[in-house]
């Protein structure tokens, strides 16, 4: 059986992605010279990087379903649900396991409705936490995998409807985005136009849904069209990143940055991803051995990060080396690592059976 290809862009990617979320948490960390809060506000967005993840999650997760449709005639819910759950709930739950010993042992404090929405993977509908913040796009994400996979069995993988169904993020974010600026919104409707609410997020998933389909169902022609332009292609998909993200630095053009500025820089990378799939030359960096060996050890450096990168004294702490800057990356890279060996990575043969084993 054919093994599912992979794209070592996309790890080049996510070392991108998190080097965005861990510049910018940076800020937080006790220690760090504040003379240089200009500079990182300019260079590093942590929701830029967590838009990018989205988009690579939407592309990957589509890819894969294409592929096993087209290797099998059909795709395993069953198998795919697994496969994810091998995925993410390990590092997840047991790093809600050390914050739970935390809230126990220390001064620091989260209230139940928090702890409900971190353990029902709905923290971007509920008030959160310093510590648990980071999980919305968790969050996101796991609500992406309830209903995409679902959609795309019920609706085939040849038809219009995926195309329709994937525009109407496009249109609906920014009205959503649009809404969130309002103020004083009823109470009733505010969880789902929050800012980090998946109403207000999901047209970058979408965007990463739609580049998966032109490279699985179009990728001689698309190919072919891209070689002839692939430079203006690069410099456009940049451009789309680039310019929402400094008029809003500047606070200028609002009315353009709220409703569109995410899905313009969506767009853009969505170019950039599929450019570096198709032309790697291009790309060399994103395939350094040390990108890529971040890029792999993203996920856990995501979960664990927002425990050392925050002020100690929410936890009583004194102030320790690796809650100050710059030992809380140590200590944030340390324990990412053994997340990786201890959890992440004993469970690749068993994700990769079902993989093998879906029908």
């Amino acid at each position: 059986m054919a093994q599912t290809p992979r794209f070592p862009a996309l790890d080049g990617w996510r070392a991108l992605s998190i080097l965005l979320v861990l510049g910018y948490h940076c800020q937080f960390a006790v220690g760090f010279p504040s003379r240089f809060d200009p500079v990182i506000n300019w260079l590093f967005d942590g929701n830029l990087g967590v838009r990018f993840f989205f988009v690579i999650s939407g592309f990957l997760i589509t890819h894969l379903l294409y592929q096993e449709n087209q290797r099998t005639g059909g795709v395993s819910l069953r198998s795919f649900y697994i496969r994810r759950a091998l995925r993410i709930l390990p590092v997840y739950f047991v790093f809600l396991f050390v914050v739970f010993v935390l809230q126990f042992v220390t001064s620091w404090y989260q209230p139940s409705i928090t702890w409900i929405g971190n353990l029902t993977f709905t923290t971007n509908f509920f008030p959160m936490s310093d510590q648990t913040n980071h999980l919305w796009s968790l969050a996101v994400e796991e609500q992406f995998y309830l209903l995409w996979p679902i959609l795309l069995v019920l609706v085939g993988f040849n038809g219009r409807t995926v195309l329709w169904i994937l525009g109407m993020p496009l249109i609906l974010a920014p009205i959503c985005r649009t809404v969130s600026a309002m103020k004083h919104l009823p109470a009733a409707i505010h969880p789902f136009f929050q800012e980090f609410s998946f109403f207000n997020n999901f047209d970058s998933l979408a965007v990463g849904c739609l580049t998966a389909i032109l490279l699985s169902k179009c990728e001689p022609q698309v190919s072919a069209m891209l070689s002839t332009t692939k430079l203006l292609n690069m410099a456009i998909g940049i451009v789309l990143i680039a310019f929402p993200y400094i008029l809003g630095k500047l606070s200028l053009a609002a009315v353009f940055v709220i409703p569109l500025g995410n899905t313009c820089q969506a767009l853009g990378f969505g170019m950039l991803l599929l450019e570096s799939i198709l032309h790697p030359h291009l790309f060399k960096p994103l395939n350094w051995p040390v990108v890529k060996f971040l890029g792999v050890r993203s996920y856990s450096l995501y979960i664990w990060q927002q425990i050392f990168l925050c002020n100690p004294q929410n936890f009583g702490f004194s102030r320790f080396w690796f809650m100050r800057f710059p030992g809380a990356l140590v200590a944030a890279a340390t324990v990412a690592a053994l997340s990786y060996y201890g959890l992440e990575r004993p469970l690749m043969g068993l994700r990769e059976h079902y993989r093998k084993t879906s029908v």
